[in-house]
């Protein structure tokens, strides 16, 4: 699914819910979704396929380190950059070339360029990434739709019992770590604990996601701001993700969200230093239209953040590129800076979305801008077992289970 390169990324945990969210979007059969995500799923698996390293990988998704800037080709302005354009056949199968830059006819295309710049006699990369693709079948809108429907099934035990039996997608996520369900006066939640079989069938997953898990500790609240009774929380307690859903949802929740807000509390204890940060708020505005669906997000405020502790001046063997910063407090600061402000005038981290179908089928533009360090720094580590691609398996096998549910 979404393939997250090794950093510290705040925006990480907010993609690991919707991954977690979105992939049970399978409550019942539909055909069109079904081929949205085949082809999907097949773009994800050729991707990885012709990508020549990681770093090409982890570039596409708007990542990259000053040390591996040979590593891309650069424009026509002297800047890295990197291009993909596919076409995809009546088997979706998917045809995929690294830079050709004059290909037009394509169901795929995505363009990440890496602006080198200046901030205080600092370097930042200012990334631009943008990604079209024509697949069909699927739009936000429908997420929304399945949240509503799931939120209320989750309400009736008889209704949840009856998914979990006959849902492929909800087997696959109990068969291969802890699954379990608890209610409380407010909440109706659902647990879900990587643990020894995990670890046993997805070694590279349990290592990555399960050591991020533990070592963070993260509260989630998400609310629809028109209609702030319309929320649920994401929470963590070690290595399992919990999912709080409301008691007793009105019938329209979360049908028509135009604002949704994300406020979360965030600790991590890595490498002998805990970091806290209190009110990290994101927004992300929604506008559905007839054949339209467009999504604008950005950052908007942090409340506190806190660095406590001695960092630990020992590299572990295989940390080869680790980058240790002089001042730990000033580095946050500067990342924050840069997530939630922005340095070149555009504002921070941001996202925007239109999905449209036209008589051709569906056209999806996304685009991304990003300011970012040229030298990197992860409190998750950059030894091997950090590469995003050990995920892969795991997400892969996930995606086969979500197809079962559709087709």
């Amino acid at each position: 699914m979404k393939f997250l390169k090794k950093k510290f990324s705040l925006p990480l945990f907010f993609t690991l819910i919707f991954i977690c969210l979105s992939s049970q979007n399978c409550l019942h059969k539909n055909l069109d979704q079904y081929q949205f995500w085949t082809g999907y799923d097949h773009l994800q698996k050729s991707i990885k396929s012709t990508a020549k390293n990681e770093i090409l990988f982890a570039a596409l998704a708007g990542s990259l380190s000053d040390e591996n800037e040979s590593q891309l080709l650069k424009n026509s302005d002297g800047f890295p950059m990197v291009t993909l354009t596919g076409k995809k056949d009546q088997n979706q199968n998917w045809n995929l070339r690294w830079y050709e830059f004059d290909s037009k006819n394509y169901d795929y295309y995505a363009n990440v360029t890496f602006t080198p710049k200046s901030w205080d006699e600092k370097e930042i990369y200012a990334v631009d990434r943008k990604i079209i693709h024509k697949l069909n079948g699927y739009q936000p809108r429908d997420f929304f739709k399945w949240l509503n429907e799931f939120v209320l099934l989750v309400n009736d035990h008889n209704a949840y019992q009856d998914l979990k039996s006959n849902s492929k997608n909800l087997q696959f996520l109990c068969s291969v770590m802890y699954c379990h369900t608890t209610e409380t006066a407010e909440w109706q939640t659902l647990e879900f604990t990587l643990n020894e079989t995990t670890k046993s069938k997805f070694p590279g997953f349990y290592q990555r996601t399960g050591s991020r898990l533990e070592k963070t500790k993260f509260n989630i609240m998400i609310w629809d701001k028109r209609n702030p009774s319309h929320r649920l929380k994401i929470t963590n307690q070690g290595k399992t993700l919990i999912f709080h859903f409301p008691v007793n949802p009105s019938k329209d929740y979360f049908l028509s969200p135009q604002e949704i807000h994300f406020l979360g509390d965030i600790e991590i204890r890595s490498f002998g230093i805990t970091l806290k940060i209190d009110n990290l708020e994101y927004r992300l505005k929604t506008l559905f239209e007839k054949n339209v669906d467009t999504l604008h997000g950005n950052f908007l405020r942090i409340g506190k953040k806190e660095i406590n502790g001695n960092f630990f001046y020992v590299i572990p063997q295989g940390f080869v590129n680790f980058f240790i910063p002089g001042n730990m407090d000033e580095y946050f600061d500067e990342f924050f800076t840069l997530l939630i402000q922005g340095t070149q005038g555009k504002g921070g981290s941001q996202l925007h979305a239109k999905f449209e179908k036209t008589k051709q089928g569906q056209l999806n533009t996304i685009t991304t801008y990003n300011e970012i360090k040229r030298k990197k720094f992860s409190l998750f580590g950059n030894d091997d077992s950090q590469k995003a691609s050990n995920d892969f398996d795991f997400f892969a096998s996930w995606e086969e289970a979500m197809l079962g549910d559709l087709k």
